[in-house]
């Protein structure tokens, strides 16, 4: 398979995976990272053991110029962009590593503007830089990772949940302007899938049973079952402004 796929933030458990599963069905993918250059590098690693190509590059997606300096090593590297995942994100305690959510009324202005640029500039930024190779090779794939958060809202989860409904509503909105030039957009909510970073959340979130019980098969979300599905998305022609719930919760 001669196609070439971008992860943003796939130093993490989420975006390796999703990484890997591209590199298993033959992809080279560029592993993008902003802190964690030894995850991204195990990342690449595994994929370049298999049926894959990968580099890795460092770049902060809420910066624009790092953005399209990454798309351009792409191209260079390998001639063209078929696949955009836009998974780099999270709350504040992800993103700051401080392992504690805030009231909405807790919240410095500095504080939401970290997760509001992370999240959906960041998006914004990688469909932006994104885009215009994959018009001019006659179309490609743009996957945002979203969060049920953006549909249903959380306690102690405002800026985060604000952040990807508007990723949500930028997602629907990429699709329109897009699809005349074959570009499929779509958002996926992943889940509640626990490592190291949602582990610390849960454990601070004094509602921390709530998701489980609301999800109807009483289990969180899995990685590996998540890159599948964006494995089979890639694939998939006739798909696009789709916002698709992978795990049991029922959102609307």
């Amino acid at each position: 398979m001669d196609k070439v796929a971008i992860v943003t933030g796939a130093s993490g458990v989420l975006g390796g995976a999703t990484a890997r599963q591209l590199g298993a069905l033959g992809f080279k993918v560029v592993v993008n990272y902003r802190g964690n250059q030894d995850g991204a590098e195990k990342t690449a690693t595994d994929i370049n053991r298999g049926s894959g190509k990968a580099i890795v590059c460092k770049a902060d997606v809420r910066h624009f110029p790092e953005v399209q300096q990454m798309v351009q090593l792409a191209l260079d590297k390998f001639g063209r962009l078929d696949v955009m995942v836009c998974n780099a994100g999270g709350t504040l305690s992800m993103i700051t590593g401080s392992g504690k959510e805030k009231l909405l009324l807790e919240y410095e202005s500095d504080e939401w503007d970290l997760v509001i640029e992370t999240n959906i500039k960041g998006s914004f930024n990688c469909i932006k830089a994104a885009a215009p190779p994959m018009i001019k090779q006659g179309g490609g794939h743009i996957i945002i990772v979203a969060s049920g958060a953006g549909l249903r809202g959380r306690i102690k989860m405002s800026s985060y949940a604000a952040a990807k409904a508007g990723e949500i509503g930028l997602m629907k909105a990429a699709a329109r302007e897009l699809g005349e030039h074959n570009i499929k957009v779509n958002a996926l909510n992943p889940g509640r899938i626990l490592h190291g970073a949602i582990q610390s959340v849960v454990a601070n979130y004094p509602q921390h049973d709530v998701y489980l019980q609301e999800a109807v098969l009483h289990r969180n979300g899995n990685a590996d079952e998540f890159a599948r599905f964006v494995g089979h998305m890639v694939q998939m022609e006739n798909i696009s402004g789709q916002v698709i719930n992978l795990d049991s919760q029922i959102l609307f």
